[in-house]
């Protein structure tokens, strides 16, 4: 008998095909917490991978920001071939490259969840040049997986849930929803939508109403194409985004039959423990099926683990947050 994400052993959790899990998160009410785990940037705990973080702390899903499929890395890990570690011996980082979505799934016990970028040039997007960039691959950081080359590699290598995201011209971006739909096939949970601001890496027309990157239209467009879950970003994250306002987004979603995604990024993820509980509070009274919590902590990749603890305590409680932080991964 499926019962809520809550109550699943990280075994059972492994277990689930993607419309188990997709109930599976609809059942729990409200208290489903998916956490941002940089992969292609500092482990936050040295000899510590930050997807281990984060399940360490109460996250029920892993995301693998960053997650390239074509050259995987887990700071923390040593490297699968040691002699890839040496160049960073002299400053004690481990770059655990050779391992795969596969293996820290199974390490950690969460479903995982991966991203792919939008990023086209008729809303004004770009990618610039940062630390980060390889002007070889036309990406930053953030943007790995561009293809459905990709797309297919990340499903191979077991990721639970693909997330569409980035910022586009709304049709664009449920046209290109829609063939994930339809390319996916139930093999994965497809995620799609506006988790927060594009801010200056990815936008340079961005609206002076910051409403108007999801608005109630787009909203009923993108669940409207078949995708699993919606994102909209929480409450109190971006000007503009109230409670009744994502209330507002979260009827029009639910109504198509897809679940709400909460996006808490715009680096509130390094805020201080009340805040964050009021913020995880409020999008749950908004009907967030699910609360994502970025990677910007201290810096661009993991959230603060006291904060994340919060926002699981908020939502969960004592009991299914301990549960999930103390149950091993062989149950």
């Amino acid at each position: 008998m499926l019962k809520s994400l809550n109550e699943c052993t990280p075994q059972e959790m492994l277990a689930l095909k993607a419309s188990e899990l997709k109930e599976a998160i609809r059942l729990s009410e409200g208290r489903v917490v998916t956490t941002l785990s940089r992969v292609r940037g500092p482990n936050y705990l040295q000899y510590v991978t930050n997807a281990e973080v984060c399940a360490a702390f109460g996250s029920d899903i892993l995301y693998l920001d960053t997650y390239n499929p074509r050259k995987p890395y887990f700071p923390g890990l040593v490297s699968k071939n040691p002699e890839d570690d040496e160049p960073f011996r002299d400053v004690q980082i481990q770059i655990g490259k050779g391992w795969t979505a596969r293996e820290i799934r199974a390490l950690v016990g969460r479903p995982l969840s991966a991203s792919m970028m939008f990023d086209p040039p008729s809303y004004g997007g770009h990618t610039i040049d940062t630390g980060y960039a390889d002007s070889l691959e036309r990406n930053v950081a953030g943007l790995p997986m561009t293809t459905w080359d990709d797309f297919e590699l990340a499903i191979d290598q077991g990721f639970d849930i693909i997330h569409m995201g980035g910022w586009g011209e709304p049709k664009q971006y449920c046209e290109t929803t829609r063939e994930m739909v339809k390319r996916a096939a139930g093999r994965v949970i497809i995620h799609s939508g506006i988790p927060h601001g594009p801010g200056l890496i990815y936008a340079k027309d961005e609206p002076y109403n910051i409403r108007n990157l999801l608005t109630p239209d787009f909203a009923k467009a993108l669940a409207d194409t078949g995708a699993d879950i919606i994102d909209v970003p929480a409450a109190g994250s971006l000007p503009g985004f109230t409670v009744e306002y994502v209330r507002t987004l979260a009827d029009i979603i639910h109504k198509a039959g897809a679940l709400v995604n909460v996006g808490i990024h715009n680096s509130q993820e390094g805020t201080d423990v009340e805040t964050i509980k009021r913020i995880a509070i409020d999008n749950r009274t908004a009907g967030a099926d699910m609360c994502m919590l970025g990677d910007a902590g201290v810096n661009e990749n993991v959230a603060l683990p006291d904060v994340l603890n919060s926002v699981c305590m908020a939502v969960k409680g004592k009991q299914y947050t301990y549960r999930r932080m103390c149950q091993s991964v062989l149950r």
